[in-house]
């Protein structure tokens, strides 16, 4: 399924979000505070690309084991004699891992 950048919508997030929490009486930013820890929930709350978010998300595609066989199959359907080799000897890396590529 293809999906355009500007198809997107990017909900962004706060983690932790203080307005809300004093709003409700439960002023958390004087511990915060003495903790020295405003610097690192500004950090967290802090901007969201959306524009680099949106260009990763299009371009993304996840190689699994599912992935790593449809990639040795296409190597044995172009050279039939590779039939029952390894991902090694067919000239293919080994699969260890699922990972997130962008195309």
């Amino acid at each position: 399924m293809k999906v355009e950048e500007d198809e997107l919508t990017v909900q962004v997030e706060n983690p932790l979000d203080f307005i809300s929490l004093t709003h409700h009486k439960c002023n958390l930013t004087s511990y915060l505070k003495y903790q020295d820890l405003n610097g690192y929930f500004n950090m967290l709350n802090g901007p969201t690309y959306e524009n680099l978010f949106r260009y990763f998300w299009v371009r993304a595609e996840i190689y699994d084991k599912h992935a790593a066989k449809l990639e040795e199959d296409e190597k044995v359907l172009i050279d039939p004699s590779l039939e029952g080799k390894t991902r090694e000897q067919i000239g293919l890396k080994p699969f260890t891992r699922t990972k997130i590529r962008q195309t």
